[in-house]
């Protein structure tokens, strides 16, 4: 039996419950929990809320398939409130998007008729609509403009080029320089997204099947490129290890012939003295 007396529940049994993408961190939705919905949702790991206008309790998915994951369950500091992240199957909102804010509230109290985005994800997803904006509408003095303009070469020639400087910078261990040069290579990482097409979002979806999977090559495992990845891997290997005393032999067998002859061999050279 769960113990939910920590929790606050309103004179109806029920508590606001926060749902959030865990990868992006997105804000899905707001639903309500009773003691029930928190007990199911635990022991199924799919969300489950109690419907105030249906009065039942009922999976959010349960219709539309498109299902809340349970990854984590937080309460906040009065204990009044829930977070729950989660891994959304398909859009969360019923209208068919992402998630349930997308109107802007405006200064002057009026809600925007169009709808935004910006509301999803964080920094990088701002950025990276800053790189399709500029990519859309070009501005003479914008430098992502310059290298979208300048082709594939010129953005990845940049992402080498910072890639380096982050080597560079935590070789000198220095702390400042290192946050510095990471943040100029994650951002022309987006350029390189933006160029190709590729969300944030995608990247995300990729990082979270990896998590908690040892190894990068596991997820690959059963596919026709997996296969073929994992026996090159097995050859290589087995080549080293057939390798390994044959190339130790061959070494000894030089060595021998040069202390019979005398004369060590040149770097450049080849068994019988000649230059390669």
């Amino acid at each position: 039996m769960k113990d939910f007396s920590q929790l606050v529940f309103d004179e109806q049994g029920l508590i606001p419950a926060v749902v959030q993408d865990w990868r992006d961190g997105t804000v899905l939705m707001l639903g309500f929990m009773n003691a029930d919905a928190l007990k199911k949702t635990l022991e199924t790991k799919s969300v489950h809320f109690w419907s105030r206008s249906r009065n039942r309790l009922w999976e959010k998915g349960e219709t539309s398939g498109h299902r809340l994951v349970l990854k984590d369950l937080f309460v906040d500091c009065d204990g009044d409130t829930v977070l729950v992240k989660a891994e959304p199957v398909g859009p969360t909102c019923h209208t068919g998007e992402k998630a349930c804010f997308f109107t802007r509230l405006q200064s002057d109290g009026k809600t925007d008729e169009h709808k935004t985005h910006d509301a999803f994800g964080g920094i990088l997803e701002r950025l990276y609509q800053t790189v399709q904006d500029r990519k859309r509408s070009p501005k003479p003095d914008s430098y992502v403009s310059s290298l979208l303009r300048g082709g594939a070469d010129k953005v990845l020639k940049k992402v080498v080029e910072e890639a380096g400087e982050v080597a560079l910078a935590a070789k000198g261990g220095k702390r400042e320089e290192i946050i510095y040069e990471a943040a100029d290579l994650l951002f022309h990482t987006l350029l390189v997204l933006g160029y190709q097409e590729i969300e944030p979002q995608e990247i995300y979806q990729e990082l979270a099947r990896r998590f908690g999977k040892p190894g990068l090559r596991t997820q690959r495992t059963g596919t026709a490129e997996g296969q073929i990845m994992e026996r090159g891997d097995q050859e290589r290997r087995s080549g080293k290890e057939r390798r390994g005393p044959e190339r130790r032999a061959s070494h000894q067998k030089a060595v021998g012939r040069e202390k019979r002859s005398g004369r060590p061999r040149r770097h450049g050279q080849d068994r019988r003295g000649r230059h390669k």
